[in-house]
């Protein structure tokens, strides 16, 4: 009689861990990034995935998770029955992404938060101090900034002089000539579509580009803060401004295995990722920063963390915005 109580207790016990709440940030409904711990045997992680129908969409390299599709279990159930396994490190849903919302200035005499003179009826002062900055520098070529985002107009008129192109790559021979794994990455990569052209095809990443590194003195529309610079097209937001954690960890592992200095992520909404946390890390291993929107709430930030720039980790920039009537004190 306690024989056939065992495999009654253990199924009672698996059914209870399976049943789980739906993580409450928006995420893909059948994908998962799970990372098993180090010298777990290939048969337990092959049991594993079967157990959740699971099949292949991407291994990150750098930090040694998958992202896998899975079917017939709920994101939740997967979840709450391995996330204290053993053999896992972390599961966690692949969080659905949007690009943080700012407005458009074309012209630089609007452009209060390098240079305010109160012109928009704010307070003179309450900028940057931009003009002052670029009596000392104006950035360099040799500093690449991988905007991740929904691409960027490689071709604007105010960018293509900034434009990072891979000195390893031969444009449209079809071979992967600096063999990184992409063929034909001449600006950089789409994610989301899986492909060579990170177009932007939505404005965002074009209009972050701009903020960055728009040329100087060319009587074409703004100028950046950094009119010289080297900006790498990386794309994981589609047409509507929308992306996975998952794409923007591939954006991530790219251009840190590229070699930028930084990275500009005006994006937001998902959970904690420690997935994410683990490629930012990563890129700060490698010298490069992770400079992230703050988000537009208005929210404390401490108190209700917004990531991804609330990940407590030394590379992680977080820029909070501000209004042509606020001094800004540094």
């Amino acid at each position: 009689r306690q024989l056939l109580l065992i495999p009654l207790l253990l199924f009672l016990l698996a059914s209870t861990v399976a049943i789980a709440d739906e993580p409450t940030k928006p995420h893909k409904p059948d994908e998962l990034i799970i990372k098993f711990k180090a010298n777990t045997p290939q048969a337990q992680k092959d049991a594993i995935l079967a157990d959740l129908n699971s099949t292949h969409v991407k291994h990150f390299k750098k930090i040694k998770a998958d992202h896998k599709r899975i079917a017939g279990i709920t994101v939740g159930n997967a979840i709450g029955r391995y996330k204290n396994h053993p053999a896992i490190e972390y599961i966690e849903p692949n969080y659905i992404l949007t690009a943080v919302d700012i407005p458009t200035d074309p012209r630089f005499d609007e452009l209060w938060g390098m240079y305010n003179t109160g012109q928009t009826g704010g307070t003179a002062g309450a900028d940057i101090d931009a003009t002052i900055a670029w009596d000392v520098f104006t950035g360099s070529q040799d500093i690449i900034v991988g905007v991740i985002d929904t691409g960027v107009d490689y071709n604007h008129p105010d960018l293509a002089g900034n434009i990072w192109t891979n000195p390893g790559e031969i444009p449209g021979n079809g071979i992967d000539d600096d063999a990184n794994g992409y063929i034909d990455d001449v600006y950089g990569w789409d994610f989301i579509n899986n492909d060579n052209d990170p177009m932007d095809d939505n404005g965002h990443g074009t209009h972050c580009s701009g903020t960055i590194g728009a040329a100087a003195n060319n009587g074409i529309g703004v100028v950046g803060v950094s009119p010289n610079v080297s900006i790498m097209a990386l794309k994981f937001l589609s047409a509507g401004g929308s992306g996975s954690s998952a794409d923007a960890i591939d954006c991530l592992e790219y251009a840190t295995m590229m070699g930028v200095n930084l990275t500009s992520n005006s994006w937001g909404g998902g959970g904690f990722s420690q997935a994410m946390a683990d490629a930012i890390a990563d890129a700060g291993a490698n010298n490069a920063l992770f400079v992230a929107a703050a988000g537009n709430s208005s929210s404390n930030n401490d108190v209700n963390p917004h990531y991804p720039s609330s990940y407590d980790l030394d590379n992680v920039v977080a820029v909070a915005s501000t209004n042509h009537l606020s001094l800004i004190h540094i």
